[in-house]
């Protein structure tokens, strides 16, 4: 019989038959809805670790079994193939289909701890973050900034938000180091972080299909937090349709085995009632934990300064928190960033203007007045915009022309 020392990896696994002096890696395993279980085998043989080309396998399959069993024999017929292949078909259905141990959950009422924040509110510890937004919604330069913050432990910054010190990294499936360098030297020079180094990473094949070469990455790196730029590229698909599906699954399913934090950058989807929503698969929407969306003020014009904010969108395990204001100052070689306070009606077009209205509600009556001008708009748009929700049952006149809530505005679907 067969002995050999197996190692789980981020992919697969790695089995040393020391006696044979062979060593197989099995790498992107994947079980299907149909019952195969596929991945693949590379096999570094005898003293001189001779390889052989990487190949596809099926453990499922009798015949894949049979067929590789009878080349290796004719290469190499001093071992023993027929045990060696089994053990490793048997060692992979094991790693699949074992999971992992059970637990027992023991709720307290004392010293009740949140996963905690490297970004308050916007990345939160041990979950799925995304920003998602237009092209142009300065997405991808506000999460470098947060890196930074991270890196550097910045807890008083002129963004107004403060980063829990740790080790950082980027996953690019959109840029390349040049241009990111370009963006962060900017950031740099402009005045918006002190200088720090990151990781990078530039990618070409799905997070899932190239996930111990990441994983790799990310172990050198030691790395808390890993932004993923962007979601769609690197879960290989950004469709609707059961593909879209599989991919998302399977992006999610890749980060979970990672075991850390991540902040992916989505593109944005527009349903036909004018909802946003990240582009692509429910499931980016569904198996994510902590949601902001990107957004230009409505007001801006162009030339060399501009406001933006994120809006708190969804979370599983938190409140939704107001809306967070930048301005944006560009030249050629900088790019100043501080925080701008900022006013929901800023940000929604009119379709969105009943979920501002709402989430201003919920500080307390107002009035007909305060409304419009919170919104910045007419006294007679904003009637008509209460007497819309008052149909649906979502506010009421409380008398003394002010009107207030009859339900909480985070139960309110757009």
């Amino acid at each position: 019989m067969v002995k050999a020392e197996v190692k789980k990896t981020i992919s697969g696994c790695e089995i040393d038959f020391i006696e044979e002096k062979l060593r197989v890696s099995v790498e992107r395993l994947d079980a299907h809805s149909d019952g195969r279980i596929t991945g693949i085998l590379r096999m570094y043989i005898g003293k001189n670790k001779q390889t052989e080309p990487p190949f596809s396998f099926n453990f499922s399959s009798a015949q894949t079994r049979k067929q590789l069993t009878n080349n290796l024999n004719e290469k190499y017929p001093e071992w023993q193939w027929l045990e060696i292949i089994d053990f490793i078909i048997n060692t992979v259905q094991r790693l699949i289909t074992q999971g992992e141990p059970s637990t027992i959950i023991k709720p307290t009422t004392t010293e009740i701890k949140h996963p905690g924040y490297f970004v308050e509110p916007v990345i939160m510890k041990s979950v799925p973050n995304v920003i998602y937004g237009d092209k142009g919604s300065k997405k991808t330069t506000l999460s470098l900034c947060l890196l930074g913050l991270i890196a550097l432990g910045i807890d008083d910054s002129q963004l107004e938000l403060a980063g829990q010190k740790g080790n950082v990294a980027l996953l690019d499936w959109e840029n390349n180091a040049a241009l990111t360098d370009y963006t962060l030297s900017r950031l740099v020079k402009g005045g918006t972080l002190p200088y720090f180094e990151l990781p990078y990473l530039r990618c070409v094949q799905p997070l899932a299909d190239d996930m111990d070469r990441i994983g790799k990455f990310l172990q050198e790196n030691k790395v808390d937090l890993v932004m993923i730029d962007s979601l769609g590229k690197a879960a290989g698909s950004d469709r609707f349709d059961s593909a879209g599906k599989n991919s998302a699954l399977k992006y999610f399913q890749a980060l979970s085995e990672f075991n850390i934090t991540s902040l992916s950058i989505g593109q944005n989807a527009k349903n036909e009632e004018g909802k946003k929503s990240i582009y692509g698969s429910t499931y980016y929407t569904y198996y994510s934990r902590n949601i902001f969306s990107a957004r230009n003020s409505k007001e801006n014009l162009g030339g060399d300064e501009e406001t933006c904010a994120l809006i708190h969108e969804e979370s599983n395990f938190s409140k939704k928190y107001p809306p967070i204001g930048f301005r944006l100052t560009y030249t050629d070689t900088t790019i100043s960033i501080v925080h701008s306070e900022a006013n929901l009606s800023q940000y929604y077009d009119r379709v969105s203007q009943a979920k501002a209205l709402l989430e201003y509600l919920k500080h307390g009556a107002k009035s007909t007045r305060d409304i419009a001008q919170e919104l910045e708009v007419t006294d007679n748009r904003a009637r008509v915009l209460l007497s819309q929700l008052k149909k649906r049952g979502k506010v009421l006149n409380l008398g003394a022309g002010e009107w207030g809530l009859t339900s909480d505005v985070n139960e309110v679907n757009f």
